[in-house]
Order: structure tokens, then C-alpha cells, then sequence
């Protein structure tokens, strides 16, 4: 194995050729060279030339991450942030203060016009050449930036200018070096350029390049502990082991989960199943009642074809035998009349005969006048009761009465149209409020099924778009669903749907589907709108361009979901075009020329154009759309249907009192128009009047035949006579003809009925009258007189029993329904539950679609007979997987993490041990671990170990894996789900506590041990120091890597690296520099450079010119020390 320094060479593995800058700080409008060719080199110059500028920009191309470096180390200023980038890029120098202004203002080398590149060129002894690179311009008022490498040299006279921001540079660049593999390599931003410059320079780990962060400051460390952690031992991915973990958990979980949902599936599907088996039953009974209830027709008719025969011929005989009775009667009926005529001629031949006779008639006249009128008094008092008014009135009341109800009819008939508007309108409001609840249950169904905030047709034509192409909801999203409201900025939520809401209906197209979409939207009709863009592999603008985070504008109040593909794209297109200025009050908003917007949702679009829209339906978060997630959204729609509902209760009660106020009215008015139309003269019902003159006619007659003895004795004989032929004629003689025309109207009946009988069964199925009598037995004796009775009796059971089943059958099925309503839309508990749930029973009929109960039925035999069983096998699938594979690995994963520190402190050791760090006595630094007392690892590492199963124990019994994972694995995940505990344990490092132990070379003991730097003077806290540094630089860079030593990094640059320093120490880390055969650029003042100037090979001078721009001198070491005095040569 090869040791630290087994390379045998000072120029092995990667080192600077040359530097380039342009434009950065005070180095203006020039392209400045340090070319140290792969030797040490010295950066001098006075204080405030310009040396950490050029350190500054070589942090920049080696430390890419922001939060990873700090600028102009030296100067212990760093966290004031008064470097940055884009001060580095405008070339601030400098305040003043102008005449009349407050305040001092920056002074800039450089505008927005400007832009600057940075390149670096590294070579090793194979030959291999790596060049890094930055580019940064603005657009916009923003910093752009583009990250790079090559395989091969490149300067920035040659390879960058000119330059434009449109990006014709890079095609040109690109263009330039090309070569059977890719010589030139962009990258998006600055973790992919990390990654790539880790690989390509042998580094271990990224954390290599905050190490160089690290080194360029030198300062002491202040805690050992937590360096060796942090910066010495590789972090490893726990929290990926543990997705994997819970990702496999999470499969567990949804198999149990389907066996739990089937479970609850099956017990709300039992009733409806044993309901549905009752509807059957019910209905055959009811169908059979049906069938009989035809078989009873044409029994009926059969049968009164055959007793009509029987009947019709007895009814004959007996019609025989009347009519010679009545035959009889009639002869001696004429003869009474004859003797009554006699007598009546001899009455009429007197006087007083013919007056009476008069009277009688006039009589019988004012009788019937009487009685009409009694009837139509009676009609009048019914009326008047009803209208409280007086009954049997004199002619004044009557008339008084007459004319008040009439006056009264027009302003009743005007209440009744007042209250038939009421009702209308009231209708109207509850057809409405039954539209929109209609539409809410329909749009809380779309949310459930689609999990975001966008309901309607566009989402239905999404779907039919899926279902067509294959792709899913990620695949091709409404943009909606990937763009929420920054919770802390929900006062901005109104204001912001409004700007954004047509471009969140947009769906994302991606080239994969783009012509399939094309095709099936053009040759089908939508019934309605959607819009798309069509998406192409994207190059972010974030990969060339620095966006600015402004929480006063929309995109800083926005969030967009960070695990979508389409991130950037949206993030690009809403900075574009929708990135309004979110304005607090009238007065910012009328400074802006264009996209403003307030939080009232007044808007700006350009200089002219406003807007503001408080239309009802766009102020409702009900038709909010934004946001992936839609709990809140369906929670707010389940509150309106519940408002709605409850409002809809209140206008049903007001509609059942307005009805019953018109009803009445209706009534009231019905009763006062018949009063007017029926009785509108008195003498229609002056009964009273024709009473009394027919008594006074009847006394009359009286008086008359009082004082006629002859009369009286022939009227006694008459009366006599016409009582007998009253009886013969009335009584007898009709009762005969009676009896006759009953018979003959009942042969004809009878014969009718036969006839239509007759008819019927033509057109009837045909029964046997056996089998049926059989059935009902009490139909087999009737007689022709009891069919029809029978045969009503009969009608009336079948009904009365069709009716008791279809009650029952109703009442099923109410049951059934009930039950199933809560099946297909069951309580929040269980939908949140189980996610699924509505995807589940989607396609299953609606409770009104009760004949379709059989699906419910065949979904339950599906549950119990293939998915339960099928659940559980998967179940115990997974759970065998999860126990003996995952659980273990997870285990493993964290073992393996343990034994990997070991071994790094074991090789870190191995390059310590290499170092000399006291010459007298020699001796070197070992570092030590040890275990680190922490209640919560402990609590993880029990957990995790009694996760793990034992094999035999499980097996032991029929559900051993099923205790285990509830006893063990469960309440595991449970405790892991928790993300700062997760943090807190996870991290194998964090299990120990680290220190660094001193060891005399000759006889292997232990000289000093050095836990922290409290007690340690500032030289021997340098020297700790530099070693520990030293052998991270060793672990980090590669350069303990066996046979890779040539791909290993060998460059640093120290800054004012013996500042406060004596010379010995000083020494030291130049010495340590040597064993690690590292390149080395040292930045230090003139005073200083006698300590290294017998180890560098170059001397670079910076220089400030009129306090403003900064110049770099170069010259080999040779003509330094010929001169001696680098200020007079530069």
C-alpha cells in the first residue's frame, strides 16, 4: 500500500498553471494573468492593493456555494457582508459623501452594463488538463451566472470576448474545442459544478472544497471536536436510508391499510347485500302478485262466460212468468180508471168544484216556488258560514253583505298573485341553492378524485387528455396544482388568483406527449376550453441568471412545488410575466408604470390598463384554484353546502307559510265569488215570502170546501177510487214492470258482459282455471252473483298484499340507500384514511340507481373472495420482505457507517503519523473516538436493534411477524417519523466525541492529550493547527488514495498566513506544505516574504492605482532576489 508520501514527486496530482480575471473588483477593464506553473508562489503587495480581491476571486471558482465561502477572510470583516459577488462584478471601491446628500453613496468602477469571467487552469503530470470558469452579467437589474469547465486551456481574450448576454458565447466556445468526447461542460448552477470539479480533481467529498474555504483563512480552531466531525469524517446519506426505509414501510403500510379498507369495505357493503337479498325477495313476491293480478282477469272472464249461460237462461223464465202478472194487474187498473173518471165529471160540473180545482194548481205552484228558494237559502247560509257572515239575512243584509264581498274581491285575488310571486321567487332561490350544492358535491368530488384545486370541465377534459395519452397527473399538470399561496402570505391570496388564475388553467405538455395531445384535441369536441403549452427540454434561466428573492414582489409571496419538473419553468415564466409588484398602498402603486397590484386586488397591468374585479364569484375562495393541496378548499365547500342547506331549510319554511296563506286566501276568495256570482237577487232566496202566500192559499181551498156537502161526499169516493189506483198503478203494476225491466237489464248485462268477456280472452294469456282455483280455493264455489265480489275482494287482497311488499320493498330499499350513501361518500374519518376510498366506489351506481344494487353485491364477493385474500398474501409478502431485508439494511446501513468512521480515523492516523509535529523530542498526533453519552442514540439504537427479528421467535406462531411488526417495527417508523429527533440520532459521527492524543515517535508513549484548545498558547494552538488541517487536507484531497496520486488535488492558497506569528510556526506550516507535496500560493505583506522565500518560485505584486483600480505584477523568484526591492521594480 502506498503511503502519504510514497508519490516521490513535488509535482504529482492537480495544480494551478494559471489564473485569468476580468473585471472583478478593482481589477478594471483588463484581463490580469498569475501564471505559477504548477510551483509555489507569493501574493504581496500593501494593504487595500487588492490581494484578497484576487484570493476572493479564486474562492469564487473553487467554493461555489455561497454559504460554504467567505469573502476577504483576512480582514475578520466578512460577516459586515460588504463583499459580494455583485460588488465584485460592479467594482465598488469606495463611499462619498455628496454635497447636500445625508448620506454616503458607493462608488462603482462598473454599471449594469458590465461583465466579468473568472478561469483557472489546473494540469497534472499525465497531461491532464482541467479549466474552471465563471461567467456573471446582468439582466434585468439581476446577476446571471454561468458555471463551466474544460477539458483543455482556455483564456478569456481568446475563448470569451466578445461577450453578449444572450449566450452566443457559450455556442461559440463550445464550437471552438470540440473533439471526439465533450470538451466543454456547462452546468445549471453551482451544485452540479461542485459535483464535477469533486470528481475531476480526486477530491473525496464536496466538503473538500469548504476545506480549501477553510485553508485560504487559516484561523485557529476553535473546537477539535466538532472539526474532526464535521470536516475529517464523510457525512453519508442517513436520511435516504430512511426513506428507503419508510418507503418500504409505506408499501407495508398501504397493504395492511387495503387489508384494513376491505375490511371496512365489507362491513358497510354486508347490510346493503342482505338488503339487496330482501329487495330480491320482495320483488319476486310482487311479481308473482303481478301475475296473479292478470290470471284474475282471465279467470273472471271464464267464469262469467260460464254462469252468464246458467244465468240467462233462468232470468228468461222468469221474465215469462211476469209478464203475464203484470197483464193481469193492467186490465184491472182500467177498469178503476173508468170509475174514476165518472166521479171527477160529476165533481167539475159544480161551481165550487172548478175554483177549487184553480186553487189546487196555484197551490202546487207556490209549493215548488217555496222550496226552490228553501234549497238556495240553505246554499247561501253554507256560504256565509264560511265567511262569517250573517245567515238567512232580510233583503237590506243581504244586499249590504252582497255588495261588501264584492269590493273585497279584487284585493284578495291580488294577494293570491302577490303570494304565487312570493312563491316563485322563493322556488327560484331553493332550484338555485339546489344547483350550487349540486355543483359543490360534484366539485368535492373532482378535488377528492384529483387532489388538487381545479374542479370542472377543464378537469374533465384533462382526464378524457389522460386516459388518451397513458401519461399521468405529474406528467401533464395544470400548472394550478404546482403553484400555492406562501402560507405567511395568505392576506395576499385574493389578490394573487386574480393575477394568476387564467395562466394556472394552462396545463404543461411535455414533447413526449405533445402530438398525441395535438391529435386527440383536434379530432374531438371538447364541449368546452383548455389551454396548454407545449414544454421542450428546458435550460433554466436559473443556470445563467441569479434571481433575487423580493418579498414585495408575487414571486417572493408564492411557493412552487420544488419536486416538479416543471419547477424552473414556471419559476422563469411567472418572473417574466407575472412577477407584479405587491404594493401596500395607492401611493407605491401610482409610482410603478406597470404590474402593481394591491392587496385589495386593484391591478396594474401596464401604463394605462387596470383592473379591479369584486365580482362574487371571484372574491369566493370557493373558486380558488391554486396549490397542491386541497383540504382547505374542500373544507370551505363543505361549509357552503352546509350553509346552503341550512339556508335552504329557512326558505322551505317560508314557502310552506306563504302556501298555506294563499291556500286560504285562494279558498276565502273561491267562496266570496261563488256568494257574488250565484245570489245576486234577494229573491233567488226569499223563501219566507212565498210561505206565506201559500199558506193564504190553502186556507182559501179550505174555507170553500167546508161549506160543500156534495162535493165533500163525491171528493171521498174519488179519493177512494184513485187510492186503489195509486196502489195497482204505483205499487203493483210498476213493481211487475219493475221486476221485468230488472230482468231484462240483467239478461242484457249478463249477455254484455259474455260479449265483452268473450273479447278479453282473446287478447289475454291464457291460465288453467284448475291450477289457479287451486291456489285460492275460496274462488272454486262462487256463484255468478259473488264474481264480481270475488273478483274485487280478490283485487283488493292483491293489492292490499303488492302494497305491503312494496312498502317493505321501499322501506329495503330507504335502508339500502341510506347505507350506501354512506358507502360511497363515508365520513371524513375514513376518506382521509383511506385515500383511495373514492376512486374505489367512483363507478358504482348513485343510491336513486337502486336497481343496480347487484354491482354492490358483486363488489363484495370481489372483497371477500379475491382482493381480501390477495391483501393478505401481499401483506405477509411485504411484512417478510420488510423484516428480514429492510430493517436490515437500514441496521447495516448505520454498522457499516461505524466501521467506515474506523477505518477514516485509521487512515487520517496513517497520514498523522507521517507528520513530524515536535522535532525534540519527535513526535506525531494520533486522533482518538470515543462513544458519546446520548440517552436519545441509545433510545434509537435499541429501537433499531429490536426491530431487527429474531427468525425462530416469529415463526414460532401463525401471526409472529404480524406481533413483531406492531410491537417493534411500528412504534420504530413512529418514532423516526419525528424529523429533528431523526436529526438528532441518525448521525453516526455525532455518536462519539473526538481529541487528538501526542505520541513521542522513539518510544511509542503518550505525551499530551489535547481535547480542546482553552489551555493551549496561541503558537501551539497554530501548530494543532496546521496538523490537524494538514492531515484533513491529506484525507480530503485524495492524497492517501493508493495508486490515484496524480488525480489528487494539490493546491492551496493561505492568506496573510503569518500574521501574528512567529517565525517557527511559520516554518512549520511551510515544512507541513512540503511532506503534503502541496502547490502553494502564499498571500502576505512584504515584511514577511523573507520566511518563504526560499520555497517559491514566482512573486506576484498588486498594486492600487489613484486609490481606484488594482494592477498585478509578476516576476520569477530569481529577479526578486536580485533586486530586493519589489517596489521599485513593479
Amino acid at each position: 500500500m502506498l503511503s502519504l508520501f510514497s508519490t516521490g514527486s513535488d509535482t504529482s496530482g492537480f495544480r494551478l498553471k494559471y489564473m485569468e480575471i476580468y473585471n472583478w473588483g478593482t481589477f478594471h477593464e483588463r484581463i490580469f494573468r498569475m501564471e505559477p506553473q504548477g510551483n509555489n508562489a507569493l501574493l504581496t503587495g500593501a494593504n487595500a492593493s487588492g490581494k484578497s480581491t484576487i484570493i476572493d476571486a479564486l474562492l469564487t471558482l473553487m467554493v461555489p456555494a455561497k454559504k460554504d465561502r467567505f469573502y476577504n477572510q483576512s480582514s475578520g470583516v466578512e460577516k459586515k457582508g460588504n463583499r459580494t459577488e455583485e460588488t465584485y462584478v460592479l467594482g465598488n471601491y469606495g463611499n462619498i459623501q455628496r454635497d447636500g446628500e445625508s448620506g454616503a453613496s458607493t462608488q462603482s468602477l462598473r454599471d449594469h452594463s458590465a461583465y466579468s469571467v473568472l478561469l483557472a487552469t489546473f494540469t497534472n503530470t499525465d497531461t491532464r488538463v482541467v479549466t474552471v470558469f465563471q461567467v456573471r452579467w446582468f439582466s434585468g437589474g439581476e446577476l446571471r451566472r454561468t458555471f463551466g469547465l474544460a477539458h483543455c486551456e482556455l483564456d478569456i481574450k481568446t475563448d470569451f470576448q466578445p461577450f453578449d448576454g444572450k449566450g452566443m458565447w457559450r455556442r461559440r466556445l463550445e464550437s471552438s474545442h470540440k473533439g471526439n468526447r465533450t470538451m466543454v461542460e456547462f452546468f445549471e448552477g453551482p451544485v452540479g459544478y461542485a459535483d464535477r470539479i469533486t470528481q475531476l480533481f480526486g477530491m473525496r467529498s464536496v466538503k473538500a472544497l469548504s476545506l480549501f474555504n477553510q485553508i485560504v483563512g487559516v484561523k485557529v480552531l476553535d473546537d477539535l471536536d466538532d472539526f474532526i466531525r464535521t470536516n475529517m469524517l464523510e457525512e453519508q446519506h442517513a436520511e435516504s436510508q430512511y426513506i428507503m426505509l419508510k418507503d418500504s414501510f409505506k408499501t407495508l403500510m398501504e397493504a395492511k391499510t387495503n387489508i384494513e379498507k376491505a375490511g371496512k369495505q365489507i362491513e358497510m357493503l354486508t347490510p346493503i347485500s342482505e338488503y339487496a337479498d330482501e329487495i330480491k325477495e320482495y320483488s319476486q313476491k310482487i311479481k308473482q302478485l303481478s301475475m296473479d293480478r292478470e290470471s284474475i282477469d282471465y279467470w273472471f272472464a271464464r267464469k262469467t262466460i260460464e254462469l252468464g249461460k246458467e244465468r240467462v237462461e233462468y232470468l228468461e223464465q222468469e221474465q215469462e212468468r211476469l209478464e203475464k202478472e203484470e197483464k193481469k194487474l193492467r186490465d184491472d187498473e182500467d177498469r178503476m180508471r173508468e170509475d174514476e173518471r165518472s166521479i171527477a165529471l160529476a165533481i167539475e160540473n159544480d161551481e165550487v168544484g172548478r175554483k177549487i180545482k184553480e186553487m189546487e194548481q196555484e197551490i202546487k205552484r207556490l209549493e215548488e216556488l217555496r222550496d226552490e228558494r228553501v234549497s238556495r237559502m240553505d246554499e247561501y247560509n253554507a256560504v256565509a258560514s264560511v265567511l262569517s257572515l250573517t245567515t238567512d239575512p232580510d233583503k237590506d243584509t243581504f244586499i249590504s253583505q252582497r255588495d261588501s264581498v264584492s269590493g273585497r274581491l279584487e284585493g284578495m285575488n291580488a294577494g293570491i298573485e302577490q303570494k304565487i310571486r312570493e312563491t316563485i321567487a322563493l322556488e327560484n332561490d331553493r332550484k338555485d341553492i339546489d344547483q350550487r350544492i349540486d355543483e359543490y358535491i360534484r366539485t368535492i368530488d373532482s378535488l377528492k378524485k384529483n387532489k388538487n384545486n381545479i374542479s370542472g370541465r377543464e378537469s374533465e377534459i384533462r382526464e378524457m387528455i389522460l386516459e388518451h395519452t397513458g401519461a399521468t397527473k405529474d406528467e401533464i399538470p395544470f400548472i394550478g396544482e404546482l403553484i400555492r399561496v406562501n402560507p405567511a402570505e395568505m392576506e395576499w391570496e385574493g389578490a394573487i388568483e386574480k393575477i394568476l388564475h387564467n395562466f394556472a388553467l394552462h396545463l404543461l405538455v411535455p414533447d413526449e406527449y405533445y402530438h398525441e395531445v395535438n391529435k386527440f384535441l383536434n379530432s374531438n369536441d371538447l364541449k368546452g376550453r383548455i389551454t396548454y403549452y407545449r414544454y421542450r427540454t428546458y435550460n433554466s434561466l436559473a443556470g445563467m441568471e441569479t434571481f433575487t428573492a423580493d418579498d414585495a414582489r408575487l414571486l417572493g409571496k408564492i411557493e412552487i412545488r420544488p419536486d416538479s419538473e416543471y419547477e424552473e419553468w414556471i419559476r422563469d415564466t411567472i418572473f417574466q410575466k407575472y412577477n407584479y409588484a405587491c404594493v401596500e398602498n395607492l401611493e407605491e402603486f401610482e409610482r410603478y408604470h406597470e404590474k402593481a397590484v394591491t392587496r385589495e386586488g386593484l391591478i396594474k397591468f401596464s401604463h394605462d390598463r387596470h383592473e379591479k374585479d369584486d365580482r362574487p364569484q371571484v372574491l369566493s375562495k370557493a373558486n380558488y384554484i391554486l396549490g397542491w393541496d386541497n383540504q382547505d378548499k374542500i373544507a370551505l365547500l363543505q361549509h357552503e353546502i352546509k350553509e346552503l342547506q341550512e339556508k335552504d331549510i329557512e326558505l322551505m319554511a317560508k314557502l310552506n307559510d306563504i302556501n298555506s296563506e294563499k291556500q286560504k286566501l285562494q279558498y276565502d276568495y273561491d267562496m266570496s265569488k261563488k256568494l257574488v256570482d250565484m245570489f245576486k237577487d234577494f229573491d233567488a232566496v226569499n223563501w219566507k215570502e212565498y210561505a206565506t202566500r201559500l199558506q193564504e192559499k190553502l186556507s182559501d181551498k179550505a174555507e170553500l170546501e167546508k161549506n160543500n156537502n156534495t162535493i165533500q161526499a163525491l171528493q171521498k169516493q174519488l179519493e177512494q177510487v184513485r187510492q186503489a189506483i195509486r196502489k195497482i198503478s204505483l205499487e203493483e203494476i210498476r213493481d211487475k214492470v219493475s221486476q221485468i225491466s230488472d230482468i231484462k237489464s240483467k239478461i242484457k248485462e249478463t249477455k254484455h258482459e259474455m260479449e265483452e268477456c268473450q273479447k278479453a280472452i282473446s287478447s289475454m294469456r291464457s291460465i288453467l282455471i284448475s291450477d289457479f282455483e287451486q291456489a285460492y280455493e275460496e274462488l272454486k264455489n262462487c256463484t255468478y252473483e259473488d264474481l264480481d265480489k270475488e273478483y274485487k275482494s280478490f283485487i283488493s287482497r292483491n293489492d292490499r298484499e303488492r302494497n305491503k311488499l312494496f312498502n317493505k320493498k321501499r322501506e329495503a330499499e330507504d335502508k339500502a340507500k341510506n347505507h350506501i350513501r354512506d358507502f360511497k361518500y363515508p365520513s371524513e374519518y375514513i376518506t382521509e384514511k383511506f385515500k383511495d376510498w373514492r376512486s374505489d366506489v367512483n363507478a358504482l351506481p348513485d343510491a336513486d340507481n337502486i336497481d343496480l344494487i347487484d354491482e354492490y353485491q358483486e363488489m363484495l364477493y370481489r372483497l371477500q373472495r379475491e382482493n381480501l385474500p390477495k391483501y393478505e398474501k401481499q401483506f405477509d409478502n411485504y411484512l417478510q420482505k420488510t423484516l428480514t431485508d429492510k430493517v436490515g439494511d437500514f441496521r447495516m446501513f448505520f454498522i457499516n457507517w461505524k466501521s467506515a468512521i474506523d477505518d477514516n480515523i485509521r487512515m487520517l492516523n496513517e497520514s498523522l503519523h507521517g507528520i513530524d509535529y515536535r522535532k525534540q523530542p519527535a513526535t506525531y498526533i494520533q486522533l482518538v473516538m470515543q462513544t458519546r453519552i446520548n440517552e436519545e442514540v441509545r433510545e434509537f439504537r435499541r429501537l433499531m436493534d429490536e426491530a431487527m427479528p429474531n427468525v425462530q421467535k416469529i415463526n414460532s406462531t401463525i401471526d409472529g411477524r404480524k406481533i413483531h411488526f406492531r410491537d417493534h417495527i411500528q412504534p420504530f417508523m413512529e418514532r423516526l417519523e419525528n424529523e429533528d429527533w431523526r436529526n438528532r440520532v441518525m448521525d453516526v459521527r455525532s455518536w462519539f466525541t473526538y481529541k487528538a492524543e501526542e505520541f513521542n515517535r522513539n518510544t511509542g508513549n503518550k505525551e499530551t492529550t489535547y481535547e480542546n484548545m482553552g489551555h493551549l498558547s496561541g503558537g501551539e494552538k497554530a501548530q494543532l493547527t496546521y496538523t490537524i488541517l494538514g492531515s484533513a487536507i491529506a484525507y480530503q484531497f485524495g492524497l492517501t488514495k493508493s495508486g490515484m496520486q496524480d488525480n489528487s488535488f494539490r493546491f492551496i492558497a493561505i492568506d496573510e498566513a503569518f500574521k501574528a506569528q512567529d517565525e517557527d510556526k511559520a516554518r512549520y506550516l511551510i515544512d507541513l506544505c512540503k511532506q503534503l507535496h502541496l502547490q502553494l500560493l502564499v498571500v502576505t505583506p512584504n515584511d514577511n516574504i523573507h520566511i518563504v522565500e526560499n520555497d517559491i518560485s514566482y512573486v506576484y505584486f498588486v498594486e492600487r492605482k489613484e486609490e481606484k483600480t488594482s494592477w498585478l505584477y509578476s516576476m520569477p523568484i530569481e529577479q526578486w532576489r536580485a533586486e530586493k526591492n519589489p517596489g521599485r521594480l513593479f
